[in-house]
């Protein structure tokens, strides 16, 4: 591996220059130590100038210099800013990776962070989400990002108990390619999700609410750690043959959810019947012993695939996509019931720093708004679903055509196009800031509020996974509440709700996902005010 662009002796002049005034930041000490609970300042920092750094870079980097789990790292994000000068507080050292060597400078002392690069908004650009991108790819996390002077970013790096790269650059399982475009999952994108899952349900629900129902619509929270080791045993029987993984009678206990009608609870489909009484339920330690049966059930159909001792289907394919897709479902709505109790039961998540709210508070509060509050889009034509019949599955010729293929559930297929007229239409979604006006000139009801909210004397709050912040904090936050909130908000403004086919096309048109920067795959536990990349913006 070969050191960026600039070469040694540009660097050492670089380095050897004492401005009084540079483009990197200065490494006077910071003067936020009162932060530091939950804002991890560094006590080192790292200046790469270049403004891209590869994954294995990336964890050299943080392997070498991060301090009780923390790292600043400061990069540029425009090329102009590459070889200015830092200041004469930063000792140049080399990093030996494999095939060559890579070299940084480190600050002697810790940066500082004065206001007004807490009141910077963070930064949108491109390169910044390629910044991000790498973080993913290398395992890391940004607890948060200052913009600093003439195009720098400072980043607060840590490494989290687990992270999702970008699904772009995320290959799919496959015997043939080292990078399949298909969906099916590797063994790795497995122990990913189990750590999310695993640290959700065993670390953030303390064992006194293992019994208790968040949500009354649902099972307690108990049901659930078992109903995802018992799902995929139940489509594993299906799929491979083999009878139910020990004890066999979880499958009549934890087989289906309940879903009840919310206008009339009496009114649900057919569901498992489970214990009445607490002392009946199957313990923890015997629901996690059967949990790991049924993944190591898992372990070995990899194995056999691997080794040829299985042939790898279709019917499987299909089967391990839905099964993981699954317990991505589940963390999603597991979530939603846990942060009912956030801050009351819920314990907030291990392995991530607590977000800095107050600064991040400021951060925010200084984003600027776009510069036109809506959109013209259409007329257009959009698509929606994707070609995939699950009864091709049998067909000769395709049964073992796996490869490149993207399995969906049934009602994704087949594709379907759509004629979307000329509409005009919000860049952002509601915030919380204009819903709680909405929500105030209507007459305030506190039996009305949204499900995100929460009272604390006379106070309004958002949840979060770390307990309510105050309005202040989440005011330009998407709302979280229900579709006849939201028609209600929309008719107040003389408008409607989107069809999916517009929203469809909005996304289309303007989406920047996970490698774009946006906050997926737990980038976050908290949402972020709603901010396009400035490049996707074109009004």
């Amino acid at each position: 591996m070969s050191s960026p662009s600039w070469s040694s002796a540009s660097f050492n002049s670089v380095f050897d220059q004492s401005s009084s005034r540079s483009s990197t930041p200065s490494s006077v000490a910071s003067h936020l130590s009162s932060h530091k609970p939950c804002w991890p300042h560094p006590s080192t920092c790292i200046y790469v100038p270049s403004t891209t750094v590869e994954p294995d870079v990336l964890n050299a980097i943080f392997e070498t210099y991060a301090q009780e789990g923390h790292l600043g790292l400061c990069l540029p994000c425009v090329e102009s800013v590459q070889s200015t000068s830092p200041s004469a507080k930063w000792i140049l050292e080399s990093l030996s990776l494999e095939g060559g060597t890579f070299k940084v400078l480190v600050a002697s002392s810790s940066l500082s962070h004065d206001a007004d690069d807490m009141c910077t908004p963070a930064s949108t650009i491109p390169q910044v989400a390629k910044h991000l991108a790498a973080f993913s790819l290398a395992g890391l996390r940004v607890v948060i990002s200052t913009p600093r002077v003439r195009g720098y970013v400072l980043y607060a790096l840590e490494r989290p108990t687990f992270s999702y790269p970008p699904l772009s650059l995320t290959p799919g399982f496959s015997l043939s390619f080292a990078f399949s475009k298909g969906n099916i999952p590797t063994y790795d994108d497995w122990k990913t999700v189990w750590s999310t899952w695993d640290l959700i349900t065993l670390q953030m629900i303390p064992r006194e609410m293992l019994h208790q129902k968040p949500i009354d619509l649902r099972h307690k929270c108990l049901f659930y750690i078992g109903h995802i080791p018992t799902f995929l045993d139940m489509l594993l029987s299906k799929a491979i043959g083999g009878g139910p993984s020990e004890p066999k009678h979880f499958w009549n206990i934890f087989e289906r959810g309940i879903d009840p009608h919310v206008d009339d609870p009496d009114h649900c489909h057919n569901h498992s019947e489970v214990p009445e009484k607490d002392e009946d339920w199957p313990t923890l330690e015997t629901i996690i012993a059967f949990r790991d049966r049924v993944r190591a059930r898992l372990v070995q159909l990899y194995d056999d695939l691997q080794t040829g001792k299985r042939t790898l289907t279709r019917n499987i394919a299909r089967t391990l996509v839905m099964t993981h897709e699954h317990e991505g479902f589940h963390i999603e709505t597991l979530l939603y019931m846990l942060i009912q109790r956030a801050g009351t039961g819920t314990l907030p998540p291990p392995g991530f720093t607590t977000p800095p709210w107050e600064v991040l508070t400021r951060q925010w509060d200084a984003t600027p708004a776009p510069s036109a509050s809506t959109v013209a889009l259409g007329p257009a034509i959009v698509s929606l679903g994707h070609e995939d019949s699950e009864g091709d599955d049998v067909l000769d010729g395709v049964r073992e055509d796996t490869d490149d293929h993207v399995f969906g559930w049934d009602n994704e297929s087949p594709e379907r196009k759509f004629e979307v007229g000329a509409f005009r239409t919000d860049w952002r979604p509601v915030s919380n800031r204009e819903f709680e006006t909405f929500w105030r000139e209507n007459g305030a009801d506190s039996s009305k509020l949204p499900g995100s909210w929460v009272e604390e004397d006379g106070e309004i709050k958002v949840r979060t996974m770390y307990g309510p912040v105050p309005m202040e904090t989440a005011q330009h936050w998407a709302v979280l509440t229900s579709y006849d909130d939201l028609l209600a908000y929309a008719r107040s403004k003389g408008g409607r709700l989107p069809t999916e086919q517009e929203l469809r096309l909005f996304f289309d048109t303007y989406e920047v996902g996970h490698k774009g920067g946006s906050n997926t795959g737990f980038r976050n536990w908290h949402p972020v005010p709603y901010a396009f990349l400035l490049a996707k913006i074109r009004l």
